[in-house]
């Protein structure tokens, strides 16, 4: 039996949440389903959204669209704003039809922009240009053939980013925006794309952070991938001290501690990839992002959807990443004959052989079987 998915509010000390569920492979992008997380912020009759879901569509569990007006009507509150975070299409798509319904004003960061308003640019090399990225260097690095390779397919941003949106107006990091007694502040926290937005509420404590925590992140390839960015948007995200979290998917985090212990958790994640790349380049010697790939997303179908056998989101992950080791001279590149590129640890990345010998665990019970007892 499969039941018809429900799409559910939940009351927040702000206004109210519709929680994001988010497939970890490429069949339960429908089924469950991929949708952020939509919040509303109220200030007496005035409401702002942050994100907007996927557009609801036939082949798609209905109601999230639904669930959403509802919540806005219920409370009978004028949608003044939708922050748009990203310009993933599962955070946008519903966007355009509540700015028809509601009049609202959408923002969102200039970086992001051309995307949110164009997604067919996707398919195209153009935006990777526009953020100062090479797309021959980058598909040599990722071992394509084509820079062409590095773009969504034309299918991918037809069936997925098919809402383009009517953005008003762009905001910064530390903008403001006034919504009835409340004055909501504007983070700038790139990384997982380049003009990725949270929100902040001073009033309640509660950090509305988007993806800024999906992952693997960055899911797309250097420079519109950033791993330096990622990490100083984590530490931003840290010292606001919230005690409210909420993400683009998935549940959120109540308490200080807990708040804190989830954002540090990436930057683990991030420190482990990177030790992890530089222990197998030690071990070795040079090695292609699919060699890396093969040896740090083992349980692939759990973190990427593949296409033709092909991870992107986790290879421009590895992709970023090894950009910031070669960035601190701790791996450099290798341009090998047929013109792809492989990498290699340098004296400063180099790790020590107890850490890059190859030793199972029945290697380790023996050895502890000789050890003498007392």
């Amino acid at each position: 039996m499969n039941t018809e998915l429900l799409w559910g509010e939940t009351e927040t000390r702000d206004g109210a949440a519709v929680f994001g569920p988010h497939g970890v492979s490429a069949a339960s992008r429908t089924r469950p389903g991929t949708s952020s997380g939509v919040y509303l912020i109220r200030s007496g009759d005035e409401a702002l959204l942050v994100d907007t879901g996927r557009r609801t569509a036939p082949e798609y569990p209905t109601g999230v669209l639904d669930t959403i007006c509802d919540v806005i009507d219920e409370r009978d509150v004028r949608l003044r704003y939708v922050v748009q975070t990203h310009f993933h299409y599962d955070h946008v798509g519903n966007t355009q039809h509540l700015k028809d319904r509601y009049g609202a004003t959408v923002l969102c960061h200039a970086q992001d922009r051309p995307v949110i308003e164009d997604p067919t640019i996707l398919a195209s090399t153009e935006y990777i240009e526009s953020m100062g990225g090479d797309p021959a260097t980058i598909a040599a690095e990722l071992t394509l053939d084509d820079p062409s390779d590095i773009t969504a397919s034309k299918a991918l941003v037809r069936e997925h980013w098919n809402h383009p949106v009517e953005v008003d107006r762009t905001v910064e990091d530390g903008d403001t925006v006034t919504l009835g007694e409340l004055e909501l502040r504007v983070l700038h926290t790139p990384g997982h794309t380049p003009g990725h937005l949270s929100v902040y509420n001073p009033s309640s404590n509660s950090l509305y952070l988007a993806d800024v925590m999906y992952w693997p992140t960055p899911l797309h390839p250097y420079p519109m991938g950033n791993v330096a960015e990622q990490i100083a948007s984590v530490e931003k995200c840290l010292t606001l001290e919230a005690d409210s979290l909420f993400s683009g998917h998935g549940l959120p985090r109540f308490g200080a501690d807990a708040v804190e212990d989830y954002l540090r958790e990436l930057l683990l994640r991030g420190r482990q990839l990177e030790e992890r790349i530089l222990v197998l380049l030690s071990r070795h010697g040079e090695l292609t992002i699919p060699d890396l790939h093969a040896e740090t997303f083992v349980i692939k179908e759990r973190y990427d959807y593949a296409n033709d056998g092909w991870f992107a989101n986790s290879m421009n992950c590895i992709h970023a990443h090894l950009r910031r080791l070669l960035e601190a001279k701790e791996v450099r590149r290798v341009e090998r004959e047929n013109g792809t590129v492989a990498w290699e640890v340098t004296e400063d990345g180099q790790r020590p052989a107890e850490e890059t010998g190859v030793e199972g665990a029945y290697e380790r019970t023996k050895t502890l079987a000789d050890i003498p007892r007392t």
